[in-house]
């Protein structure tokens, strides 16, 4: 089998929705192993046999992975499942050795019952495709239940499957429409995905008002703001330090990097360590003073975190990092005892808050300002440590359960009676 990049289905907005798999695609995909799911029992938590409400995580991610999205989508489906739900996810196979179970112990999540992770049999793009048309089809023929799309292309693709029989909910991070050089076409599939919509997650405030201000009367009700979260496995106490500077995540420029770099050659800042990336990912940035650690299998960040002197979270004052972010690691950074260097954003501030952290051990600086992140680091190297401050994707699913299944929906009866 030949590798390829992660396939697309086409816009279900420019061709209409699809009523079913073709012929063609079920003769494709049949005769491919069904032993794709990874029921064991939980390790804690409500235990027991799972009930009957359904959850389809409508995303289609790369598997094994550790893309944000990945983490996100696999974590709160396991949440969901740890309260009772049947969820399932539908993921494409990164190489013909992945499973569902190498999957999970990629981002330290055990399986538990009504947990279904389930890989397409191959990465060709035309069998990958009518794998993923056909497990959502037979998803849709099975008892009522929700739909939770982040993808909504792939959520509008198989509209009348849904339509009349299902709950769909739309969890949204940014408004894609709004992105620079985004086709016309965008704004169509965001209206076609609210008109089968019975609710609407956004990931941070921002978000939520910018899809409040494009779309108005076209939503389905108030937008419910739920930020990210962390693991709860990934809480560590205070333990003693190596005296590193650290800072996690993907060394894309736009996240304010070239600020760090710039601090990191003023006295008393380093050492600096970046996590996740590589040197050729800041063509032109000036790398003196940074040391760089490629990336770290997602279970082990947790320990390197709270080995660290201080955590920095580099963010630009632009449109993503002032309203549209809601980032994976400043929950892991909180769940440390390490002090924090935080950019003095609005959306961390509104993040800070939807974890229940005072300002203790967390010093700000202003965005695109050197001298100001100096400071704050030297400032934070005299902190004491702190305690850690826990959001988990337990609290995050439990938030949205009500939208998901209301008291006043047919399918509230399906939903597990939590104490």
């Amino acid at each position: 089998m030949h590798g390829h990049p992660r396939s697309h289905l086409d816009s279900g907005v420019s061709r209409g929705p699809r009523r079913g798999p073709s012929c063609a695609t079920a003769r494709a995909v049949t005769p491919f192993p069904r032993s794709v799911r990874t029921p064991v029992r939980c390790s804690g938590g409500s235990g027991g046999p799972t009930m009957n409400g359904r959850i389809l995580m409508l995303y289609r991610p790369e598997l094994p992975g550790q893309r944000a999205q990945t983490i996100q989508v696999l974590h709160m489906a396991r949440a969901f499942a740890e309260r009772g739900f049947e969820v399932t996810v539908l993921g494409n196979r990164r190489d013909r050795t992945a499973t569902p179970q190498a999957a999970l112990r990629a981002l330290g999540i055990s399986a538990c019952p009504g947990l279904h992770v389930q890989l397409a049999p191959a990465r060709q793009r035309g069998v990958a495709g009518a794998w993923f048309r056909l497990q959502a089809y037979r998803w849709s023929r099975g008892q009522p239940g929700v739909v939770f799309a982040r993808d909504l292309e792939r959520l509008v693709d198989g509209a009348t499957w849904w339509r009349d029989r299902h709950r769909v909910v739309l969890e949204v991070h940014g408004r894609t429409s709004g992105d620079a050089g985004a086709p016309a076409s965008a704004f169509d599939l965001e209206q076609a995905a609210l008109r089968l919509a019975g609710g609407v997650v956004a990931n941070c405030e921002g978000t939520a008002d910018e899809w409040r201000e494009t779309h108005g009367g076209a939503l389905p009700g108030p937008i419910v703001v739920q930020h990210n979260g962390t693991a709860a496995g990934r809480r560590r106490a205070p333990v003693e330090t190596d005296g590193v500077v650290r800072a996690v995540g993907s060394l894309r420029a736009f996240k304010g990097w070239h600020t760090l770099a710039e601090a990191a050659r003023m006295r008393g800042v380093g050492p600096i360590e970046l996590v996740g990336g590589r040197r050729t990912d800041l063509p032109g940035v000036d790398m003196l003073g940074l040391a760089v650690r490629e990336a770290v299998p997602f279970p082990e960040v947790p320990d390197l975190l709270a080995s660290s002197s201080v955590l920095v979270l580099p963010l630009s004052d632009n449109r993503f990092g002032r309203i549209l972010t809601s980032p994976l690691k400043l929950f892991d950074y909180l769940a440390t005892g390490v002090p924090l260097v935080l950019p003095d954003l609005p959306s961390i501030s509104h993040a800070l808050l939807a974890a229940g952290a005072d300002a203790s051990g967390l010093e700000r600086y202003q965005p695109g300002n050197a001298a100001s992140l100096a400071r704050a680091i030297r400032r934070a190297r005299r902190q004491a440590p702190r305690s850690p401050v826990m959001r988990t994707w337990q609290h995050r699913a439990d938030a949205l359960i009500p939208l998901l299944f209301p008291p006043s929906s047919p399918l509230a009866p399906l939903a597990p009676q939590m104490a």
